[in-house]
């Protein structure tokens, strides 16, 4: 069992969450000046890496760290290992006056949640096309959506078919010497006489709702930087379908990129395939393809997301555990396996009735929602928050609750006759009430965006099925609002000031200076409400962090 864990805040600090918030026109700090703690993992090193970002935050000023550290939403799951490099953080929080903030609880992109089940996850309803075949029925490629997708028709450099492609002839031109299949591509380059570096290809396809769809071509780079920037990408009106950065090195041979989206109510998408942001270097772009493709990965398995299997050729529905064996959540999934005594006839075209996972890529991996609306996903919490604390009794935490991208498809979240503004303000509550049921001194604090209607906190909202406007009237007026889109803190800042909310500023992401930090501290200063600034890294540099604790503190 691991030993109660105490993190208290210094004396200056204790001071300093007395006076008014923000300390207006007094001159003096702040009173949270915090930093931001990620990316680390439950290793010898990077413990030792944390605690020396603890010692140094202390040093310069600081008196708070929230810690991001893998796992803390799934506490119960730890062995005496994690726990004691856990203690070790603890400990230096404690012997240096830090105080230490935990965050978790993330709905927006799964945390401990989908480690415990990963049918806690947010679906969309979608309708996938299968063939018996042997033992297993399998999914069936439609024809090619495209025209002219092979990039075999163009008039000098305009590529018929397509809306746009970036400047023909300047950036992006047809290539006969380089192809992937046929006698031509399409090749990106001089990228910097685009005022935002773009190189990219579009076109808009006709789509049927409720589908599964494959979008797919071909890359080859050739010293291109950066190729964070490469990205494939689905639209549909202003709202995100899907969405990948595929991962490439700068010069790289020919490389298939896949992604699979989801329609809903749409009946046409825009398939884009480039580069945003684009320095120096070129790349080719060939075979690009859209077709009707479903696989059978991340089929949700839960109440509110029923299951069915019908036949196209006859009129038959076919029954789980007896025409074909039950299905799981599987990331893997290649078949539905076929009852040895199915009704289920060979060749027999096929369609499932089911809810998937809707596809939204990052350079680190995927983003899977949590369904706000299944009653478990609460208990799991529950227990966390619990256990946590019973280790380390803290007085704040930051809900993890931005970027939440799926959500109010499934009949659990459509029966309850909410909007997803409610649905939301509902889930902020709840986890609210589980806090204050463990400690009512508990403060809870929460990232902004989905609050903030200069932000998140609006329709058309990738995969959310709903409008998350007006949210920030169904959440408890006791939350700690933590602002972090810098290029509208002046609006979120003063918005949520005058909606009563108290305020943070999380700042700095990682620039080469503090003066945008600079810029947050004036206007947190000046802000009723605001109790403190964070120095928040999302690619662990922490260069600055001595120079920045300096400032906020006022030495």
């Amino acid at each position: 069992m691991a030993r109660t864990l105490i993190c208290a805040a210094v004396i200056g600090g204790l001071a300093a969450l007395c006076m008014p918030a923000g300390a207006q026109g007094t001159g003096a700090p702040l009173p949270h000046r915090w930093f931001y703690c990620s990316g680390y993992r439950q290793s010898r090193q990077d413990v030792d890496r944390i605690k020396s970002l603890i010692r140094t935050a202390a040093d310069h000023g600081l008196n708070g760290v929230v810690l991001d550290y893998l796992g803390l939403d799934s506490i119960t799951r730890w062995g005496e290992e994690e726990f004691a490099l856990f203690q070790e953080v603890a400990d230096v929080c404690r012997q240096e006056g830090i105080e230490l903030i935990p965050t978790g609880f993330s709905v927006g992109y799964g945390g401990g949640a989908l480690w415990h089940d990963r049918n806690f996850a947010a679906a969309l309803p979608v309708t996938i096309r299968l063939e018996a075949r042997g033992s297993g029925a399998i999914p069936v490629p439609g024809p090619d959506l495209m025209v002219n997708g092979d990039l075999e028709q163009h008039e000098g450099d305009r590529f018929t078919g397509f809306d746009f492609h970036d400047q023909p002839g300047e950036i992006s031109f047809a290539e006969a010497a380089v192809a992937a299949s046929g006698t031509t591509s399409i090749r990106f380059e001089n990228l910097t006489a685009n005022e935002h570096g773009h190189g990219r290809i579009m076109q808009r396809v006709a789509v049927a709702p409720g589908r599964c769809y494959r979008f797919s071509f071909r890359i080859r780079t050739e010293d291109l930087e950066p190729v964070s920037g490469v990205q494939a990408l689905v639209l549909a009106g202003e709202r995100t379908l899907a969405s990948t950065q595929p991962g490439l090195q700068p010069t790289q041979d020919w490389t298939d990129v896949t992604l699979e989206f989801i329609t809903v109510e749409e009946t046409e998408v825009r398939v884009y395939a480039g580069i945003w942001g684009g320095r120096s270097g070129r790349f080719w772009i060939d075979d690009m393809q859209v077709r009707q493709y479903g696989t059978l990965a991340d089929i949700v398995r839960r109440e509110g997301t029923p299951l069915g299997l019908r036949s196209l050729d006859r009129d038959t529905a076919f029954v789980e555990g007896r025409d074909f064996e039950p299905v799981e959540n599987r990331p893997d999934l290649e078949a539905l396996a076929l009852t040895p005594g199915t009704s289920v006839r060979e060749g027999e075209r096929l369609e499932l009735d089911c809810y998937k996972t809707p596809f939204i890529g990052h350079g680190w991996g995927r983003q899977i929602s949590l369904c706000m609306s299944n009653p478990a996903l609460y208990d799991y919490w529950e227990s966390q928050a619990r256990r946590l604390h019973e280790v380390l009794p803290y007085k704040r935490f930051l809900l993890s609750m931005d970027e939440i991208r799926n959500g109010g498809g499934c009949l659990l979240c459509k029966q309850r006759g909410m909007t997803m503004a409610e649905i939301l303000g509902d889930c902020f509550t709840r986890q609210r009430a589980i806090f204050k049921a463990i400690d009512p001194d508990i403060e809870v604090l929460t990232w902004s965006d989905m609050l903030d209607p200069n932000h998140n906190a609006h329709d058309d909202y990738y995969h959310v099925v709903g409008d998350f406007t007006g949210s920030w009237r169904y959440v408890p007026k006791d939350l700690v609002i933590m602002c972090w889109w810098k290029e509208r803190k002046a609006e979120s800042l003063a918005f949520f000031s005058a909606q009563g909310f108290r305020t943070m500023g999380a700042c700095y992401y990682d620039a080469d200076d503090l003066s945008s930090s600079r810029e947050w501290l004036d206007l947190l200063t000046a802000t009723p409400g605001a109790q403190g600034i964070m120095y928040t890294s999302w690619e662990r540099k922490y260069d600055l962090l001595a120079a920045y604790g300096d400032m906020v503190s006022g030495r």
